[in-house]
């Protein structure tokens, strides 16, 4: 008799659900970022995960649809987009960085070089290295450009889901 309310109870509690949120925490443990159910330092960062009721997921769906929860693994994705834009905003500023100092020595053009160039004067010289490093930056600074567009678009779209 015991042990058919003890069963019936481990049921009972399967099928009621308390919370509708999971909360953990991420770490960074020498530089390895650690997630726990309690707070694993004193800068732990709260993550409120929505939890998924398995028994009335189940219940819904048919028994051919795998059963998955993806609020981790969005939270998962949109880490490494940030970590992508950040990265991708860093060699912008690289490029920019190249480009201006390559810029600057252009302009210590002497007559020599700009006659070896086969330009007229210095400053045509240096308007058309100028202008042939510009060609070379830009395509490389738009399309990483593009690439935080399509990341930030796709980030957008994540937070976005239910």
């Amino acid at each position: 008799m015991t042990k058919l309310i003890l069963l019936l109870c481990c049921l009972g509690a399967c099928t009621v659900s308390t919370a509708s949120e999971v909360t953990i925490y991420k770490c960074t443990i020498k530089g390895v970022p650690t997630f726990s159910q309690t707070p694993c330092a004193k800068d732990a960062q709260v993550i409120t995960l929505k939890n998924v009721n398995i028994m009335q997921t189940n219940a819904s769906k048919s028994e051919n649809t795998p059963v998955t929860d993806t609020s981790v693994d969005d939270y998962l994705e949109m880490q490494q987009i940030e970590r992508d834009i950040v990265q991708l905003e860093l060699k912008i500023k690289q490029y920019q960085q190249e480009y201006a100092q390559k810029k600057q020595q252009v302009g210590y053009m002497t007559q020599d070089k700009a006659n070896r160039l086969g330009a007229d004067s210095i400053a045509d010289a240096i308007a058309t290295e100028t202008a042939a490093l510009k060609q070379r930056f830009d395509p490389q600074i738009k399309q990483a450009q593009q690439q935080i567009a399509a990341l930030t678009q796709k980030k957008q779209q994540l937070s976005q889901q239910p």
